[in-house]
């Protein structure tokens, strides 16, 4: 195994171990990807279908992360393979590609991602994800093996392919994206539904044979997890920066009303 992130990420996921991730939309320090590895966590997805962050200061996340064995992984806007060629030549080092409806659409961001003969991404001038001291040839050899690729199922549509979605070379892992899923199917919300656990066998069943990794984000309470975690999923896309911030916040809040409470009642 190599000592990048990719590879640390790969093993995990092969010996059906947790990897824990949180959604950076608001983050603004490189600091980020060093937090969550102190908190425990193995993987950052940088937003950029909802959140305003600049690509600059995602190069530089990204590339902190990677230092502090974190894999920074990108979310982008679309399946444009020059938005996904921006990204990955900047920094992040694996894709959590939104609305994945078809095995067609899967392929072509799966070629996106790598460097020929694998794929049609763009050769840049330097690639820093790997330090310095390699050459461009090296450096995109290492690349095509650490980056991860992620496909997002988030629709009826999706669902209905995951099958053939899964059968993809390229494709590393199937990401249900939990909210968008509920809206297409006219269950906002409703994490607890049937028809949400059975797309979540459906994909974790699919991931299996294939060979992929399963994963998923959207629940905030802890209930559903339960079963999500039972079904196989892995990856797993906790809350994202303010959400986190805000549960602490209010836990530290809590536990000082708590306290004073106690005090009051004992003096």
């Amino acid at each position: 195994m190599s000592g990048f992130p990719g590879s640390a990420f790969r093993a995990r996921m092969a010996a059906g171990q947790l990897a824990l991730g949180s959604n950076l939309r608001l983050s603004r320090s490189a600091e980020a990807g060093p937090i969550l590895a102190a908190c425990g966590f193995h993987w950052a997805m940088l937003d950029f279908e909802h959140s305003p962050a600049s690509p600059h200061l995602a190069h530089d996340i990204a590339l902190s992360a990677i230092r502090a064995g974190i894999l920074p992984m990108a979310r982008p806007s679309s399946h444009d393979p020059h938005e996904i060629a921006g990204l990955l030549t900047n920094g992040a080092l694996g894709l959590v590609v939104p609305h994945v409806d078809t095995p067609e659409q899967a392929a072509a961001v799966a070629r996106a991602a790598r460097f020929a003969p694998r794929g049609n991404l763009s050769v840049p001038g330097t690639l820093a994800h790997f330090g310095y001291d390699k050459s461009l040839a090296e450096a995109c050899g290492i690349f095509n093996e650490e980056v991860v690729v992620v496909v997002m199922i988030e629709s009826r549509a999706a669902v209905a392919n995951v099958e053939a979605i899964a059968a993809v070379p390229g494709v590393d892992g199937l990401f249900i994206g939990g909210s968008d899923l509920l809206w297409d199917l006219g269950l906002a919300g409703q994490y607890d539904s049937p028809a949400l656990r059975d797309a979540v066998e459906r994909t974790c069943a699919a991931a299996a044979r294939n060979g992929l990794f399963a994963g998923m984000g959207g629940p905030r309470d802890e209930g559903p997890w339960q079963g999500f975690l039972r079904a196989g999923m892995r990856m797993i896309l906790t809350e994202n920066d303010l959400s986190l911030m805000m549960r602490g916040a209010r836990d530290r809040r809590a536990f000082f009303e708590r306290a004073l409470s106690a005090s009051d009642v004992t003096a």
